[in-house]
């Protein structure tokens, strides 16, 4: 779009209208369109990102395990074998368990 903006200007800038300012209308509103779309775009992604990233810190990093007999809640890293998981409802399974 970019090269039809500047194909526009430049074949106002040759013809017989070019001292009419009107006649570069469609090529200005071609690259104004894009920069815009552009501007959007970056917006958009930006704000993407921040949401990615909010739902990667809601992720469950711990969970509730019985160690020694005791409930305790470790980080998902930290379950080992022997660990007792307590899981409630809408958990997920933190590792391959039996």
């Amino acid at each position: 779009l970019m090269v039809a903006a500047v194909a526009s200007i430049t074949v106002n800038a040759t013809g017989p209208n070019r001292q009419d300012i009107l006649s570069y209308t469609t090529g200005k509103a071609i690259f104004v369109i894009v920069v815009l779309n552009a501007g959007i775009a970056a917006w958009t992604e930006h704000k993407a990102g921040d949401a990615l990233e909010a739902l990667s810190k809601m992720t469950q990093a711990s969970i509730y395990v019985v160690r020694d007999g005791a409930e305790v809640k470790v980080d998902v890293p930290e379950v080992v074998r022997g660990d007792l998981v307590v899981l409630g409802t809408g958990d997920v399974v933190p590792a391959d368990m039996r």
